[in-house]
């Protein structure tokens, strides 16, 4: 398993906190971060939960494209003598920060929505910008993890080169029906209202993808599949409206009738624009994964879910 000691790390600056612990830059590897647990949060943290992440990290991967394209995932467990003190992770940079003034910070989903002084994509790139989340939370559910607190600022998201979607905070991931790192989290606003309470699933991570959609397609901050979004787009997005439409109906729906991810990326697979708006780049196609795990079956909403097991020590 990959780990290393906290007192071999050499700490450089501070370049975040949260509620959860603090991110801090590798003085002598600059592309590296580590997310230090807050004292508090010590006595709660699942090692080996942690671990399982490190460990299925190059089993993850959509549409060719490994887990490090589309995710700051968790590659090496930093420990304090016997205790799991937290993880190192890829940094996130350019593409993925955006200016204010002076200075620059994180482009997170919630300036999609809460407008401001970032200069705002159009349209198009905001649907391919959905697209590329429902595809990262496809190939999480094909592992049979769940992304559980899906929330403003937890995705990351570039139109350059092309647009795609940065997944932070990947320590909150989990096998579904498991424990994860930490106690699960929802960001207010942001909750499936049938799950209340309860560890996050597959279908609880539908309705927030539904959520996530309909706020970043109206910009509007309350927009919700039950509150029937207006999603009647300008010119020649027009054609999306009606299959939007009736995917935001069935997400509106009773848990475990909700659309799938991959549902979603179909409908949001755009290939020309509209309005005269640029078509972005593909994205570069990756180097072959190696051969899948072997499949458990359908699940009953039809989705392929692979198997995911803790090793036993």
């Amino acid at each position: 398993m990959n780990e290393i000691q906290l007192s071999d790390l050499t700490l450089g600056r501070h370049l975040a906190q949260g509620s959860q612990g603090r991110i801090i830059e590798l003085a002598d590897h600059p592309g590296t971060v580590a997310k230090l647990y807050r004292t508090r949060e010590l006595g709660l943290v699942d090692g080996r939960a942690l671990a399982e992440l490190v460990r299925i990290r190059g089993l993850v991967e959509s549409e060719g494209l490994q887990v490090d394209h589309f995710a700051a995932w968790p590659h090496t467990v930093v420990l304090d003598g016997l205790r799991t003190a937290g993880f190192l992770m890829q940094r996130v940079h350019e593409p993925f920060l955006a200016g204010f003034g002076p200075t620059t910070s994180l482009a997170e989903l919630g300036l999609l929505v809460n407008t401001g002084d970032v200069q705002q994509p159009g349209i198009y790139e905001r649907v391919l910008l959905m697209r590329a989340l429902a595809a990262a939370m496809d190939a999480l559910h094909r592992q049979g993890l769940v992304l559980g607190d899906l929330s403003p600022r937890n995705i990351a998201w570039s139109v350059s080169p092309v647009p795609r979607v940065m997944l932070l905070d990947c320590d909150g991931i989990r096998p579904a029906g498991e424990d994860g790192v930490l106690p699960p989290a929802d960001t207010r606003g942001w909750e499936d209202p049938t799950n209340a309470g309860r560890a996050p699933t597959a279908d609880s991570d539908r309705f927030k993808l539904a959520l996530a959609i309909a706020r970043v397609l109206t910009g509007d901050r309350n927009a919700a599949p039950a509150l029937r979004p207006d999603l009647s787009f300008a010119g020649e997005a027009g054609i999306l409206v009606g299959p939007l439409t009736r995917l935001m109906d069935q997400a509106a729906g009773p848990p475990g009738l909700r659309p799938t991810a991959s549902q979603w990326a179909t409908v949001l697979d755009v290939r020309s624009p509209w309005a005269g708006a640029a078509a972005p780049m593909r994205p570069p196609v990756a180097p072959p994964m190696p051969p899948p795990m072997r499949s458990r079956g359908p699940s009953a909403s039809g989705e392929i879910l692979r198997p995911f097991r803790r090793q036993s020590r």
